[in-house]
């Protein structure tokens, strides 16, 4: 599953595009829209997005200007501008910021659609370029063993051994652990499993080396431990607001490395984050912590989850698993679209209410209702239309803002596609 952001300061191109894209059965997408580059950034601060689809001049800050900040918080990403006509200055600057294509407006959905193709082949080849032990890093499992079994270790003691073995970490400053567990079976053939380790390697030096310091180590058979320090940056400092957090950055960092290391390997890569920078004297009691949610997890398909001292305080498994049960999640999900259908919704933040996996979400979700969730929330939002027109005076253009339309015009496509008659004919036949 790939994100895809639309930008425009046109509430109905955006909207116009979100509706010939979002169930598109070309490719497997999450749609986020903003109707301002500044909008944009706010979302790119909070969520890993794949392709940014961009008008190129919008007020107060365009598209370049805005891709360059997109190139700062998730450098890995796509972007696609449209323009309603040439500009050639544009598109010779969109080409010294890499970006993936310049398209007319004009050229219509068709091409559109060919680009996000090319986006997407780009991202997969890209992961694709990763070589075997070539990022530098180090399983460094006499240290981990240190680090996780010791029930106290002081900082000058730290310092030195991290000097000796060469690890360039500041044990005075906060690190970030996750836990990684290896889809496949126990008895993997040694050769199999170096293939997958040198998969996990290139990976980790393409998508975390760049941002983190790393140590990392198979702790246990098929269990992986990962602890990361920003580059030349102190974590448990105050954090740049305008840039996003360091639990979103290795969220998706991580969801990236799940990505590539599917598409190369064919195997399934879960993590379990540590939400809080934590000191590495403490390492070990929370490890123990992780470990033990690990089975709880995996077993509902979350493959990516942040925890926090919360959930790992939490002593009431029952309560737990119930809340991660598939058919209790599907319900949590209902109820939320239910509540929330005046605001933008998307696979992601639903994904984040119940802590699954949003691919897995998403599969899940159409395996026990037939729908997916995209042409679910539709269905809702028609349905709540259809009650607000048939019980109150409710002006049109007043539903299409409560049920988040971005405009009366947009509504009334919608409705009419979903039921077949615009809602003034709808409200005038009595349904």
């Amino acid at each position: 599953m790939y994100r895809l952001l639309i930008v425009d300061d046109e509430p109905d191109i955006v909207e116009g595009l979100y509706n010939a894209f979002y169930d598109y059965e070309g490719l497997d997408l999450d749609i986020f829209k903003a109707y301002s580059a500044y909008d944009a950034i706010k979302i790119l601060n909070s969520e890993r997005i794949d392709i940014v689809l961009s008008d190129i001049r919008m007020p107060g800050m365009d598209g370049l200007e805005m891709t360059r900040l997109v190139k700062e918080r998730w450098p890995k990403c796509q972007v696609i501008f449209l323009s309603g006509h040439p500009e050639f200055a544009y598109i010779y600057e969109a080409n010294q910021l890499d970006a993936v294509n310049y398209i007319l407006k004009t050229e219509g959905y068709e091409k559109i659609a060919e680009s996000l193709h090319s986006a997407v082949d780009r991202i997969q080849k890209e992961a694709k370029l990763s070589q075997p032990h070539r990022s530098g890093l180090e399983f460094s499992h006499k240290f981990i063993d240190f680090i996780l079994e010791s029930q106290t270790v002081n900082q000058e003691e730290l310092e030195q051994i991290l000097s000796n073995m060469n690890i360039p970490m500041d044990p005075s400053d906060p690190v970030y652990m996750m836990l990684g567990r290896l889809s496949g079976k126990s008895d993997m053939h040694f050769k199999e499993r170096s293939k997958l380790y040198s998969v996990l390697d290139g990976m980790t030096g393409r998508y975390i080396l760049p941002r983190y310091n790393v140590i990392l180590d198979e702790r246990e058979m098929n269990t992986l431990v990962m602890i990361l320090q920003p580059h030349d940056s102190h974590p448990g400092q105050a954090i740049d607001k305008e840039l996003p957090s360091p639990i979103t950055e290795i969220k998706g960092l991580a969801e990236m490395m799940q990505n590539g290391f599917f598409e190369e390997s064919g195997s399934v890569l879960s993590f379990i984050i540590y939400g809080e920078p934590v000191y590495m004297k403490d390492l070990g009691y929370y490890y123990r912590c992780i470990l033990s949610m690990f089975g709880v997890y995996e077993a509902h398909g979350m493959e990516l989850i942040v925890v926090d001292k919360d959930t790992m305080s939490s002593s009431d498994t029952s309560t737990m698993q119930y809340s991660m049960n598939s058919s209790h999640a599907i319900k949590l999900v209902k109820e939320y679209i239910a509540q929330n259908l005046g605001r933008p919704i998307s696979l992601t933040s639903l994904a984040n209410e119940v802590n699954y996996n949003a691919s897995y979400l998403s599969r899940l979700f159409k395996s026990s209702t037939g729908m997916n969730l995209t042409s679910y929330i539709t269905a809702m939002r028609m349905e709540k239309a259809r009650e607000l027109l048939l019980n109150t005076n409710k002006k049109i253009a007043e539903i299409a803002q409560e049920l988040c339309f971005a405009s009366p015009s947009y509504f009334n496509q919608a409705f009419k596609k979903h039921t077949g008659m615009t809602p003034m004919e709808f409200r005038t036949k009595g349904g």
